[in-house]
């Protein structure tokens, strides 16, 4: 609606407004010459015409020059160079269009044959033409403000918006919100069968949390502490689906403890795939961990998908994917081989091995010397 009234105003500017300037200027040009009792006479004569039509060039070659020049100083990242580059411009192409079209009128319709004989005439169009250029500029430089304020204030809001979803996908990501329903319903039936185990259940609960929160403080943390992590949920998950997950893990200790990882990611990745596979006594979900090639994490499942999937585990792997492009070109590698789906994550090599308590310490991938990362 507002784009369509916008072209109808500038419609009817062009159309309506040169008539009101040409008769304005008109005007003026009687007052300037002596002559405005002419008008008892008449008010219709061939020099208000030409006025008109000399001011429909006049705004027909301002409007084409300020939308020309507009577009050539948008490089300029100074407000203040960009008006005056585009003001002097305007003006110039406002002085040329009234002096040729001037030019051609005396010239051509009224026969002269020398500047001199229009001189007084030419300066006094100029001098009217150009203060109406620049009503013009600041007509245009009020708008364009306008326009350009108008635009940092949707980027602001862009940014505020994105800003706010990322935090919220970082609190959904933190919560591992998956995780905590499941368990929490286990909770509540454990609490109305045995009080006992539901203690115990929370406390591994809340163990599990807590270690996330104070991971999440961290770049990275050991595999080592990852895994233990993992064997934490696997728990939870298992006596929520009464037996119906298992885990091996196949983790040597010296590369355990060596590599590194983004933290809270091998959680939510086993979360994701306990979400998308069925999980019971009948149809149990096996898990396995290993380390390959001294550099990659494998996470191997039976795939065994939902009929209902609800699709966890892809948002995961985009997220993963996501946070790994930030420290290496290893591609997160997904592979379904038979009735078994295998994820690989690279891993990252701690050159500095008191990283945990030196802040300075780097952290590359094994063969690819530009990922050096040091942290302050």
């Amino acid at each position: 609606m507002l784009q369509h009234f916008g072209k109808k105003s500038s419609v009817y500017y062009k159309i309506f407004y040169p008539i009101l300037s040409g008769s304005i200027t008109y005007f003026l040009l009687l007052m300037a010459f002596n002559r405005i009792g002419e008008l008892e006479e008449s008010y219709f004569r061939t020099e208000w015409v030409v006025c008109i039509i000399i001011s429909y060039f006049w705004n027909f070659s301002v409007l084409w020059s300020a939308s020309f020049i507009g577009k050539k100083i948008a490089i300029l990242s100074n407000i203040y160079e960009q008006i005056a580059y585009h003001s002097l411009g305007v003006l110039l192409s406002s002085i040329l269009s009234i002096g040729t079209v001037l030019s051609v009128y005396f010239y051509y319709l009224i026969g002269y044959t020398r500047f001199e004989n229009f001189t007084t005439e030419m300066y006094v169009f100029q001098g009217l033409f150009i203060f109406q250029t620049l009503l013009f500029e600041c007509a245009w430089w009020g708008n364009r403000l306008i326009e350009l304020k108008n635009k940092s204030i949707r980027e602001e809001e862009k940014k505020r918006t994105a800003y706010i979803s990322k935090e919220m996908r970082l609190f959904a990501e933190d919560a591992n919100l998956p995780l905590l329903y499941e368990t929490l319903e286990t909770l509540i039936g454990l609490a109305y069968k045995d009080a006992d185990k539901a203690e115990e259940y929370a406390e591994k609960l809340a163990k599990v949390y807590r270690n996330t929160i104070n991971n999440r403080k961290e770049e990275f943390v050991s595999v080592e502490d990852a895994i233990k992590n993992v064997k934490s949920v696997v728990e939870l998950l298992s006596d929520a689906r009464s037996g119906g997950i298992s885990a091996s893990y196949k983790l040597p200790s010296d590369l355990s403890s060596s590599l590194v990882l983004p933290p809270v990611l091998l959680t939510r990745l086993i979360v994701a795939i306990a979400n998308d596979n069925i999980a019971s006594n009948l149809q149990p979900l096996d898990i396995s961990i290993t380390i390959e090639e001294d550099a990659l994490l494998v996470v191997a499942h039976s795939f065994n998908p939902k009929l209902d999937r609800p699709k966890a585990l892809p948002e995961v792997m985009d997220s993963l994917e996501e946070t790994f492009r930030l420290y290496t070109k290893i591609p997160v590698l997904s592979i379904k081989k038979g009735k078994e789906y295998i994820i690989k994550l690279p891993a990252f090599q701690v050159e500095n091995k008191a990283w945990k308590s030196d802040k300075k310490a780097e952290i590359t991938t094994q063969d690819q010397s530009i990922f050096k990362r040091t942290t302050s």
